[in-house]
């Protein structure tokens, strides 16, 4: 009797325990901007460049909250504006068709510590594009550094996993040789 009494109740109470779980939305990732971007050394503002030559390269990587590792990726693009933190999407790329070029993904080690991945280069070569230089103009080198493990703020409500930040430079393109 004490056992049909226990399953009687136990029964009820788990099944409406389960009812608001299942009813919760799907929670969405979110992508947070830094406000602590690094700075592009190379190339210089304004910088002339040609299709298929090399472009000397050089990031600092921001000092904030001093992760282990700074993983960043290096983009191309092309428009009136400098690329916008709009663009980067819940994993840290520049949305499809926002950028011309991927150079791909670097890492900065800190503390002696190995390297997940590869080092940053010293020149990106500029492969050639089929570009028509009466539609798009200026270019930009952008670069997306990836911020893990970093003290959340009051704004964020402590639940930041990655943070994100975008620092470009507009270089000039000359036509293919």
């Amino acid at each position: 009797m004490f056992a049909m009494l226990c399953t009687s109740l136990l029964v009820p109470f788990l099944l409406a325990t389960l009812v608001p779980a299942t009813a919760l939305p799907k929670r969405q990732p979110s992508t947070w901007e830094s406000p602590f971007p690094g700075t592009i050394l190379s190339p210089t503002r304004g910088q002339l460049f040609q299709f298929g030559s090399e472009l000397p390269f050089a990031y600092q990587v921001s000092s904030w909250c001093e992760p282990a590792f700074a993983p960043f990726t290096v983009y191309l693009t092309a428009g009136p504006n400098p690329p916008v933190f709009d663009n980067v999407t819940a994993d840290g790329t520049l949305a499809d068709g926002s950028y011309l070029v991927d150079f791909g993904k670097f890492v900065v080690s800190r503390f002696g510590l190995p390297s997940p991945g590869p080092a940053p280069p010293s020149t990106l070569t500029m492969p050639l594009l089929n570009v028509d230089f009466t539609v798009v103009s200026p270019f930009f080198i952008a670069v997306i550094e990836e911020f893990q493990g970093c003290p959340a703020s009051a704004s964020t409500c402590g639940d930041i996993a990655v943070e994100y930040s975008l620092a470009s430079v507009p270089i000039i393109l000359g036509a293919n040789s």
